[in-house]
Parts: C-alpha cells; sequence; structure tokens
C-alpha cells in the first residue's frame, strides 16, 4: 500500500493532467445515461469522477473506490455528489446488480487477485452492465514485455495475470475499442449479459510470487 500513498503525491498528479483523453474514451465507450449508476474500480486520485458524476446528472449515482488511503483522501477533495470508499477490489462486496456500468483504468494489472476482483466487478453489474479497462498487457513474448513484466512486479507486485483472459473467463463479451491493439495495453468492454452468478470473487488477496 505504501507504494500507492506514495505515488498519490507524486507521479499520479502528473498523470492526471495528461488522462482526459482517456476519460473522456471511457465516457463515451460506456455511454452513460442520467439517472446510472457508475462504479470507479481503483480510482486513483479521482481525475475521472468529476466526468463519471457529470455523465449520469444529479438523478445518478457514482461509486469509486481505492486500496490507498491517500489516493481516496485526495479523491474526496474532487468528489462532489460521488462516494469514495477505501477499499480492496479483491475482497469488497460492491452489492449484487447495483450497477450499470463500471470503469477500471489500469487498476486490474496491479491488484493481487485478478480474476477475483474482476469477478467481484461482474457481479455488481446489472444484466446489460458494461465495464470499460484500460490496462497493461505484457501477454506477449518480446524483450520490451520481459522488462516491464519484471519492473511492474518489483514495482506494483504484477501477479502476471493477464487481464484480457480473465475477462473472458468471466464476461460474456469482451470486445477491444480500437482494432489494433497496443503491444504493451489494451482498451476493452466487456459486457454482462445474464445474470448468471459468476465464480467466487473473494479468494484472498496475495503477494505475487
Amino acid at each position: 500500500m505504501q507504494i500507492w500513498d506514495f505515488a498519490a503525491l507524486t507521479y499520479y498528479r502528473v498523470l492526471d493532467r495528461f488522462s482526459g483523453r482517456l476519460n473522456a474514451l471511457a465516457i463515451a465507450e460506456l455511454d452513460l445515461k442520467p439517472g446510472e449508476a457508475v462504479l470507479d474500480i481503483g480510482c486513483g486520485t479521482g481525475a475521472l469522477i468529476p466526468a463519471l458524476v457529470e455523465a449520469v446528472g444529479p438523478r445518478g449515482r457514482v461509486v469509486a473506490m481505492d486500496f490507498s488511503p491517500r489516493m481516496v483522501a485526495i479523491a474526496r477533495k474532487r468528489a462532489a455528489n460521488a462516494e469514495v470508499r477505501l477499499a480492496d477490489a479483491c475482497t469488497t462486496d460492491h452489492g449484487a446488480g447495483q450497477f450499470d456500468a463500471a470503469v477500471a483504468l489500469g487498476a486490474f494489472s496491479a491488484i493481487p487477485d485478478v480474476p477475483a476482483a474482476i469477478a467481484n466487478a461482474a457481479d455488481a453489474l446489472r444484466p446489460g452492465g458494461r465495464l470499460f479497462v484500460f490496462d497493461v498487457r505484457l501477454a506477449k513474448k518480446t524483450w520490451t514485455t520481459k522488462l516491464l513484466r519484471t519492473g511492474y512486479r518489483l514495482i506494483a507486485g504484477f501477479s502476471g495475470a493477464d487481464v484480457v483472459t480473465e475477462l473472458r473467463n468471466v464476461f460474456e463479451h469482451v470486445e477491444p475499442v480500437f482494432a489494433v491493439e497496443g503491444e504493451t495495453t489494451t482498451v476493452v468492454v466487456a459486457r454482462k449479459v445474464t445474470d448468471t452468478a459468476t465464480r467466487s470473487a473473494c479468494t484472498p488477496s496475495r503477494p505475487a510470487e
């Protein structure tokens, strides 16, 4: 947790300044409607929260969550008309079928138990719910990805799980946003078609090996 508390006061401040295009893409792909409920998983310092609040309007609901107390403290300062929770995405029950949409920007790959976090997200969505994911994807075997995997594991506890594979294990539809995927990142929208129960979402968090 300390690394993310430190990040909240350093490079996340810089990332906030360059997140506009990604935030706009997330809002557009989720096609949020006034009155809908949306969950921001791993919200960081809350750069996306104001746009989510604006998209769902005063009758909508925005819930954001992060594991880092400092991230949450900063996010709460910019979270008018939104709820920001200090929570673990692997083990927290978001509430079954409580949300129309969810978003995870760079969150899942930095979580120790990726399958559990994704299953939790799916459980929180109503049938027809959609999840926008931007994340690191280091599945390709190149010298660049090998180097990044090592660094990411040391810095953020990367488990090695492939986010897209884990999404496809849970969601009925997982579609890339762009026709050509980047070498080290992915942008997808996952859709929950039925109300079929997902596999257990609450396996204990564990450190990366």
